[in-house]
């Protein structure tokens, strides 16, 4: 990841979020939260365009027709009281403050929203944490920030602060309705019970974090407290929405050794509602006033052969992929027609292109 951060300037980054994000689009995804800490040159320079960067990925979204809340993020240490270094450095602004100047000259439009974010608190000290919280309640922003995906994570918060990485959000006024808290795996009953009266949510993803063998967080814990699920795909080394929902309730099997946690219908909404929700967007449901995000599945595909009207969304929650997506629509607007992308069409090789790019092989 730091090889790759090392080497992306405005121009490759648009074309591979472009890419990624037309991707998303052809697996029925409408809204991007786009977790943001790649802001400087090479050298940890500030561009001419302090917001060149961010900029590139509001074009790339544009251009490949989702909403896209970009979720500025304050990435100021390499760890608890580290200085960032090497690649590091072009994440940070070297403060709260600068982070604050910074994220004011960003503007969204019809399709985008400027969203903030606290990376972690490996990253972000308690003082500059209440700083960003401050912005963003000001602004009326939504909030995230990475939350207890590490174990390790949380002894050298404890260690360090003599609190857990929920209390030290708590602490600097991080933790309100407009907060979200990303993976949020491994929680104390008292950090369990912090988030759930704090009105906001928690973001799970699933895949990334079978991938990295993170764990699998407490979701219907949480789901109980009355903490509202999403979903995110993180790392996007898988980009299906339908293999997140379901993965809650099937790692939660694995986890109690018992079935049957989730309905389906509470799958989706984690999918959909819960998401567009944590995002900013009035989104995620049918219904009269809601903006027009519409995404139709086939049902004529090999996964989901042999579907009745009466067990219709249990079978596509359980069974279909992102391969079965056939229609994304937007405000309104069709972006993906019988799987193909109207505005990029062919998304692999535009893939391809944009990796070729950024990660020249070696001869």
């Amino acid at each position: 990841m730091y090889a790759l951060a090392a080497r992306l300037t405005p121009d490759s980054y648009l074309a591979l979020a472009r890419a990624t994000f037309a991707e998303m689009a052809l697996a029925g995804v409408t809204a991007v939260g786009e977790f943001h800490y790649l802001h400087h040159d090479e050298g940890g320079r500030w561009y001419a365009d302090p917001n060149a960067m961010g900029a590139a990925l509001l074009a790339a979204a544009d251009e490949a027709g989702v909403r896209i809340t970009l979720l500025d993020t304050c990435y100021l240490h390499g760890g608890i009281d580290r200085p960032a270094a090497g690649v590091q450095r072009r994440f940070s602004d070297g403060s709260a403050a600068r982070w604050v100047e910074r994220v004011s000259g960003l503007t969204g439009g019809p399709r985008a929203r400027i969203g903030a974010a606290v990376h972690s608190v490996r990253a972000v000290d308690p003082v500059a944490i209440g700083t960003v919280a401050a912005h963003a309640a000001e602004r009326g922003m939504p909030l995230h920030a990475h939350l207890s995906e590490l174990p390790a994570e949380n002894a050298d918060c404890v260690a360090r602060y003599g609190m857990t990485p929920t209390a030290l959000l708590a602490s600097a006024g991080a933790l309100t309705a407009s907060t979200t808290a990303v993976h949020a795996t491994h929680l104390s009953v008292e950090d369990r019970a912090a988030l759930a009266g704090h009105g906001g949510g928690v973001c799970l993803c699933p895949t990334t974090e079978r991938d990295l063998a993170d764990g699998i967080g407490p979701a219907a814990v949480l789901r109980d407290a009355g903490v509202p699920l999403s979903l995110g795909s993180d790392s996007h080394a898988v980009v299906d929405l339908l293999e997140e929902a379901r993965a809650l309730e099937l790692d939660e099997r694995l986890a109690t050794g018992a079935r049957g946690h989730f309905t389906a219908a509470e799958l989706l909404r984690a999918g959909t509602e819960a998401g567009m929700r944590a995002l900013g967007w009035d989104a995620g449901r049918i219904a009269p006033g809601r903006l027009a995000d519409l995404v139709a599945v086939g049902l004529d595909g090999v996964r989901l052969a042999g579907w009745r009207p009466e067990h219709g969304l249990d079978s596509v929650v359980f069974a279909a992929t992102a391969a079965d997506v056939t229609h994304t629509v937007v405000g309104g607007r069709l972006v993906v027609a019988d799987g193909r992308h109207l505005a990029v069409g062919d998304v692999a090789a535009a893939l391809r292109a944009a990796i070729a790019a950024a990660v020249p092989r070696a001869t």
